[in-house]
C-alpha cells in the first residue's frame, strides 16, 4: 500500500503533532496485537470442523494490524523527515 501522505501547509497541523501522534497510535496497534497473542489459542477450544478456520481468521486479524501499523509507521515516519 501506497499511501498518500500529508503535505506541509502553513495552516495545517504540525508536523511534530502529526508525528507524535501516528507513533501513539502505531504503539498502541503493536500493544494490541500483542495482547491478541498473549490470548490462549489452540484446537481443543474448537471443534475439528472449526479449528482451520479459526487459525486463518487469526491470521488474517494479524496481517490487517500489521498493515494499520505500516500504515501508521509510513506516517510517522514521514512527517519526522520533514519537521
Amino acid at each position: 500500500m501506497n499511501p498518500t501522505l500529508p503535505t506541509k501547509n502553513l495552516h495545517g497541523t504540525s508536523f511534530q503533532s502529526l508525528c507524535e501522534d501516528y507513533e501513539k497510535a502505531r504503539l498502541a496497534v503493536e500493544e494490541a496485537a500483542n495482547a491478541i497473542s498473549h490470548i490462549e489459542f489452540n484446537s481443543r477450544d474448537y471443534t475439528n470442523d472449526s479449528w482451520y478456520e479459526a487459525v486463518v481468521e487469526r491470521a488474517a486479524i494479524f496481517k490487517r494490524l500489521d498493515e494499520v501499523r505500516t500504515y501508521l509507521m509510513t506516517h510517522a515516519e514521514h512527517c519526522a523527515n520533514l519537521q
